[in-house]
């Protein structure tokens, strides 16, 4: 992921990212995390480059 950094969120952001996180988790019956990246060049990264992790804990 050369062209992306993590992404500069307010608290805001961090805590709808985090509802969302709990909602797909409800959704799919598993923890995951969701992560969020900007790109380096300052174009929106289209729906097919977005990749999710799930995690086991």
């Amino acid at each position: 992921m050369k062209n992306y950094h993590p992404a500069n969120l307010s608290p805001a952001q961090i805590e709808r990212l985090q509802q969302l996180e709990h909602e797909f988790a409800e959704l799919t019956g598993e923890p995951l995390i969701l992560i969020a990246y900007a790109s380096r060049n300052g174009k929106t990264a289209s729906s097919s480059s977005v990749q999710s992790t799930s995690t086991l804990e």
